[in-house]
């Protein structure tokens, strides 16, 4: 409190002012502490924001015709007078002709405007909620405001008057660019289709979303033109390069021969080839000697102009001579934003032996067998990037989990006495995850946290069953795919130092857990593998080397089993 009853603002500093305020009447309603005068000297540009500060903070306490004068000033102080006036208070506000339903969904209760203070930030909150919701309900031109306004012994009664105008729908959507993606598509994606009411939350949310697609750019914001019979949606987009084939190459020593070994990952991608935003996959892998692997998938956006998509995936894998694994996996995605999704499926799962040479004379259950597996599941993909090539920020998540009915089936040339023991129709559960996020620790710094986790249960488990990890893409410093195992957990630590927009210099660690329930005796470890990767940009595409190191059991660690990975991404 300053001197003669004047609240200030005090500090030695001269470059600034001091504010003096002094009411001319009491203020027995409000303590003088909730209205947060400044508390030092402020510039001189702050004055007017801090003096409108202080009377919206008395309008919202219903003291609405309160004015403020300067009674004196000088080159380091202030002196403000104000006279508060009476203290307003609400007799009713009735909702007149707004609809009662929608008062309600915006919060609005006759309660909050009966015997309360009259506060003009009150009333701006509700009005703009009310414009808010006309707003996105085909409605853009609509106003509101305060009708047959009456004030008795400082009692405010008013009446809500609505003005909806026009009922406005989207009559035309244009896409104008090279970005070749279908009209019908992108309506879908955007959540405005012809015909519909404006909805102005989903107009403005139209350039978030598009950057969230990888196909296309924004190269100019959307437009909405309003004519008197109609109005047109135009959006602005361009392609931008998302399809990419990705080649890696390992070279490995032979365990067997010690020879050389090298290894082959390729990958296509596809990315709205067609226009319809579908993605198209196409993996193909040697792994070892005589084993390979292929994998398709194909996923539809917006069937029947519904946000479902189509998910199907083919899966064929050979181990050398000794049995294939055909998987037939059918979805129905339940379509979210920026490309995420979450499905339900169903999947038929077939391992049949090729080889049964001595099969015919044992005794014991072999480590493989003909099995067919029929699921059912649920599965989700999240993804939140700042930038899906080199993130800095961000996470991303995938998953799923299934339950099935496994079938062992009896082969003729297997000696059936190691069937009698068996029960061969089993419940089997699976689920496996993988998820990430990057933790910013400067501007061209970022830490990765990882994880990948797997689970298979069976009371009767087989090796031509498991999963399989080891390699670049799912344990660091290991054999692709050489580990067979019934459940896992990876956890990574991963530094990254961004070299360039597509490049980065990494530093890993990979530590693991597994068991394989399917071994004559119950096998587990934590391995764990380290080591070092570069990625960088080229006019041809991006290159990745990295050098990993790997130790299980109570093997050493050895220099010359080290792994080396080449990589290769070309967008186009």
């Amino acid at each position: 409190m300053g001197t003669n009853g004047y609240l200030a603002a005090q500090s030695n500093d001269s470059s600034r002012v001091l504010l003096h305020f002094k009411f001319e009447s009491p203020l027995p309603n409000i303590k003088i502490k909730k209205l947060q005068l400044p508390s030092k000297k402020i510039p001189l540009f702050r004055v007017d924001l801090e003096v409108e500060r202080l009377m919206n903070s008395l309008y919202s306490y219903g003291y609405i015709s309160a004015k403020a004068r300067i009674v004196s000033s000088d080159s380091n102080e202030i002196w403000y007078s104000i006279n508060a006036g009476p203290q307003y208070s609400w007799k009713e506000l009735l909702p007149g002709n707004v609809d009662e339903g929608v008062l309600s969904k915006i919060g609005f209760r006759d309660k909050i405007y009966r015997d309360r203070p009259m506060s003009y930030s009150d009333i701006r909150k509700m009005f703009r909620k009310l414009i808010i919701y006309y707003e996105n309900h085909g409605h853009p031109f609509a106003s509101i405001n305060l009708d047959s306004v009456s004030i008795s012994n400082e009692e405010i009664r008013a009446v809500l008057h609505l003005e909806k105008n026009r009922l406005t729908r989207i009559d035309t959507i244009k896409v104008v660019g090279d970005g070749k993606v279908s009209q019908r598509y992108i309506s879908n994606y955007i959540s405005i289709k012809q015909g519909d009411e404006y909805n102005e939350r989903l107009v403005n949310e139209i350039s978030t979303r598009l950057s969230e697609l990888a196909f296309v750019s924004e190269y100019r914001r959307p437009e909405v033109e309003f004519e008197t019979e109609k109005t047109a949606l135009t959006i602005y987009m361009n392609h931008k390069k998302a399809n990419n084939f990705n080649g890696i190459i390992g070279v490995l020593p032979d365990e067997n021969t010690g020879d050389l070994l090298i290894t082959g990952d390729i990958k296509l991608n596809l990315k709205n080839a067609l226009g319809t935003g579908e993605e198209i996959d196409l993996n193909w892998k040697k792994l070892q000697t005589q084993t390979q692997d292929l994998q398709t998938r194909v996923q539809i956006p917006f069937l029947f102009n519904l946000p479902l998509g189509g998910d199907a995936a083919l899966s064929i894998y050979r181990k050398d001579t000794t049995f294939t694994n055909i998987v037939i996996n059918l979805g129905i995605q339940f379509i979210l934003r920026g490309g995420d999704y979450v499905k339900v499926f169903i999947e038929n799962d077939q391992n049949n032996l090729i080889s049964t040479y001595g099969l015919d004379v044992i005794r014991t259950l072999p480590e493989y067998a003909d099995i067919r597996t029929n699921s059912y599941g649920v599965g989700t993909k999240v993804t939140k990037l700042d930038y899906r090539l080199n993130p800095r920020k961000g996470f991303f998540t995938e998953g799923n989990v299934s339950f099935g009915v496994k079938e062992i089936r009896q082969n003729a040339r297997v000696n059936p006495i190691v069937y009698d023991s068996l029960n061969l129709r089993t419940n089997r559960y699976k689920g496996k995850v993988d998820m990430g996020y990057y933790i910013p620790i400067s501007k061209r710094q970022t830490v990765l946290l990882g994880f990948k986790g797997g689970m298979l249960v069976n009371e009767n488990l087989f090796r031509n069953e498991l999963f399989r990890i080891g390699g670049l893409k799912t344990f660091r410093g290991f054999d692709e795919e050489s580990i067979f195992v019934s459940s896992f957990s990876i956890g990574t630590l991963e530094y990254r130092f961004l070299l360039e927009k597509n490049s980065y210099f990494s530093l890993f660690y990979d530590q693991g857990w597994y068991e394989n329930q399917a071994a004559p005796q119950l096998i587990t470890d934590t391995p764990f593998g380290f080591g070092t990767g570069i990625t960088f940009d080229t006019k041809i595409g991006i290159f990745s080397l990295s050098y990993a190191l790997g130790k299980q059991f109570n093997n050493p660690i050895q220099i010359r089993s080290a792994k080396i990975h080449f990589g290769f991404v070309n967008y186009f």
